[in-house]
């Protein structure tokens, strides 16, 4: 564009000297200020806030607020089931709750944001991010700091779960496993087989694949869970 200007006496040589000499420092200085933003975004610890309308009553954290996390949300609620859901993104955050969400923005793998959210009384943590080696580090270290925490994890196939299994998960669900029960379970009931006998059959097909990644995983006794907390 510069040489064409200057061929077409737009602008004089020197002019458009000057602006190659810019371009080409915007060019060299631009991926520099990117790798400094991304250390200085590592440093900067995000604090969740609770929501304002929260009675401090023990809540079920949802670690991911897009679609499967929102999903979830919905099913909480709709069991009248307290929970909050945090994430990174500011941008997912703002739209999670303009949507009607309780969700707070934070990093659950740095700092204390899962203390600030009551983990220490939380019935359970549900991991629906879509960062496979992401979410086994977090449950290896939630199940080295909190033994007896209820840990549902989304799982990307079968071999993910079975890794998240070892890392302390006490389930792991594979997208592409509930996707083909889903399936088989709408193919069954539309031939005519009736609706209760088919979804005790998801059931049986379901932990029969969670033992045999559980066997696969390395997994000798399954996490306990904190019942009382579950039951109250």
């Amino acid at each position: 564009m510069l040489a064409a200007a200057t061929s077409a006496l737009v602008i004089d040589a020197e002019t458009a000297q000057f602006w190659q000499i810019v371009t080409a420092i915007g060019l060299t200085v631009t991926p520099l200020l990117a790798r400094l933003g991304r250390v200085i975004a590592r440093r900067i610890e995000a604090t969740p806030e609770l929501p304002e309308d929260d009675e401090g009553e023990a809540r079920t954290i949802i670690i991911g607020g897009g679609r499967v996390g929102r999903l979830i949300a919905d099913m909480l609620t709709e069991h009248k089931q307290p929970y909050v859901i945090l994430d990174s993104d500011p941008d997912l955050i703002a739209g999670v709750k303009r949507a009607g969400y309780r969700a707070t923005f934070g990093d659950a793998v740095r700092g204390d944001a899962l203390t600030r959210l009551g983990i220490e009384t939380a019935p359970s943590v549900v991991l629906t991010m879509d960062e496979p080696v992401l979410a086994q580090r977090l449950v290896a270290k939630l199940r080295a700091e909190y033994p007896d925490l209820l840990i549902v994890a989304r799982a990307r196939d079968t071999d993910h779960a079975a890794q998240l299994y070892r890392a302390g998960a006490s389930h792991a669900v594979p997208e592409n496993l509930e996707s083909s029960l889903q399936l088989s379970e709408a193919v069954l009931v539309d031939i005519g087989v009736p609706m209760g006998p088919v979804i005790a059959s998801i059931h049986e097909k379901r932990d029969q694949f969670r033992e045999k990644l559980e066997i696969d995983g390395g997994l000798k006794e399954r996490p306990k869970l904190r019942t009382s907390r579950l039951e109250s």
